[in-house]
């Protein structure tokens, strides 16, 4: 691991304990509204919904065959906002695009517009329109977006720059010879931890190790 990470926000700041993250969802859960028809959402139904909104960030960025490292950086960008902040502060479905907007600033990937995240997230949120029980069109403009990601880099203190597991991953498949076969399926597995808690909870290499 390189030793720039230890130094790194992602490392001092964005590292979380597991009763830390669990802390602050109980929290937003209990403030939830309840439903006497319906039973109370559950700490397993909140990863589910982050594990949702991480797929629209996969899903807006492969539209314009965004790099993974992209999407990934969006993603943790959305992991990191939640972490701290209520589902309800900011709606996912205006924060996705703006991470992978920011995201992909940040990586220089310049071929991503304003408009075409707008787009894309609006293409995104048709498919899903019929079960969010909310408008039929994606009620967001790129004012919205804008609006949206001087909020993120505040809220993030523009800690920016993410250390992924790809890097690591490369660098034991060079250094323990590991075949192609192997080493995509690796690669899948980390895009899937992704979604899961894994970027907050343990550092990059150790996340391309248990892959």
């Amino acid at each position: 691991m390189a030793s720039s990470y230890w130094k790194s926000s992602q490392f001092d700041q964005w590292l979380f304990d597991r009763q830390e993250l669990l802390s602050v969802r109980l929290r937003d859960i209990a403030s939830w509204p309840t439903n006497p028809n319906s039973s109370s959402i559950t700490e397993d139904d909140y990863l589910k919904i982050l594990i949702f909104y991480s797929n629209i960030i996969q899903n807006i960025g492969e539209q314009y065959k965004v790099r993974q490292q992209v999407i990934a950086t969006g993603i943790v960008y959305l992991k990191r906002f939640y972490a701290r902040y209520p589902l309800k502060s900011i709606d996912p479905w205006l924060l996705c695009p703006t991470c992978l907007f920011l995201a992909a600033k940040v990586e220089e990937f310049s071929t991503l517009s304003h408009p075409r995240v707008c787009n894309a997230a609006a293409t995104t949120y048709k498919k899903y329109a019929h079960l969010l029980g909310g408008p039929n069109e994606y009620p967001y403009q790129i004012k919205h977006i804008l609006e949206c990601e001087f909020y993120l880099l505040e809220i993030m203190d523009c800690c920016l720059i993410v250390y992924h597991p790809y890097r690591s991953l490369d660098m034991y498949t060079r250094e323990f010879q590991v075949d192609q076969q192997l080493f995509e399926a690796a690669w899948r597995i980390i895009n899937d931890s992704l979604k899961t808690d894994a970027p907050l909870l343990y550092p990059p290499y150790e996340i391309a190790l248990a892959c």
